[in-house]
């Protein structure tokens, strides 16, 4: 009998121990950088060109006065972008925040989102990676970086990323927004709709801005919130942002939460304290 609880400590032991190597081995991570390095290596298809006065003809004012108030007018045009974030998030409503640290590169010629974030739950470490292409949307969540516990793909999934490409267009590189994938039709002197087509998807958007002319919040009802039970189902989702800073000498949003608006009650499942953020960014 002694014999059979050592054997169990043993083995017991070593599956501990494999798991701590393993998961400092931090796996995806790697493959979130592999990934970004992939399409760095292809290139980008536009010269690099700044951008004039002429290139904000034709936008409703709303979004003329917000590109005028980030400063974009002798900024490059934008082909790629690196971000770092800090935040908290919760799994759902009953949940206590926890914080995470995130990262993100968006490949505006590939159409290509890769977003990895580690959210530290009670001391143990949960990664995700978001791969977002022309062919697919993919999103897969490991707990310590070995136990697969969330591996989600299929045509949600895309057009849910479609959303957040653009929403992450709006707020990360306004720059972006001078482009023929993106139809506006004017609401009022602060808000306008976006429709936003990428690889055959087209999705909806209102952007609303301040009397300063700063985006304060950008509202789509084409990203589909999933219940713990599984089930998918519409309802409108929302990024509120609060706080701007000046990055690469360009007025940027800094604090933002994103909201899923139910019937019973908002949900505030994440927030994103921007960092840094990089344009046309090479090996």
């Amino acid at each position: 009998m002694k014999m059979i609880f050592k054997i169990i400590g043993i083995i017991l032991l070593t599956s501990i121990v494999a798991v701590v190597i393993i998961s400092s081995l931090n796996l995806t991570n790697r493959k979130y950088h592999g990934l970004v390095e992939d399409v760095l290596r292809k290139g980008s298809k536009e010269e690099m060109e700044v951008i004039t006065e002429n290139d904000l003809d034709g936008l409703p004012e709303p979004v003329r006065e917000y590109l005028d108030y980030v400063g974009v007018v002798g900024s490059q045009k934008v082909h790629n972008f690196k971000v770092e974030m800090t935040g908290k998030m919760k799994l759902d409503r009953d949940s206590n925040f926890s914080s995470h640290e995130a990262k993100q590169t968006s490949f505006i010629d590939h159409g290509v989102r890769l977003f990895y974030m580690d959210l530290y739950m009670k001391g143990l470490k949960v990664s995700g990676l978001h791969h977002f292409d022309k062919d697919d949307a993919r999103m897969k969540i490991r707990l310590l970086d070995i136990f697969t516990v969330v591996d989600e793909n299929g045509e949600n999934m895309r057009r849910a990323e479609t959303v957040t490409f653009f929403n992450d267009m709006v707020i990360m590189a306004p720059q972006t927004l001078i482009s023929e994938k993106i139809h506006w039709e004017a609401i009022d002197d602060s808000s306008v709709k976006a429709i936003f087509t990428h690889n055959n998807i087209s999705i909806e958007a209102i952007l609303v801005f301040d009397e300063q002319g700063r985006l304060v919040n950008f509202i789509s009802e084409d990203r589909l919130a999933m219940n713990n039970d599984g089930v998918t189902e519409s309802v409108p989702w929302s990024t509120p942002i609060s706080e701007y800073q000046e990055i690469n000498e360009l007025r940027l949003p800094k604090y933002g939460e994103a909201v899923w608006h139910y019937d019973d009650g908002d949900f505030t499942y994440i927030t994103l304290d921007i960092q840094d953020i990089e344009y046309n960014i090479d090996l």
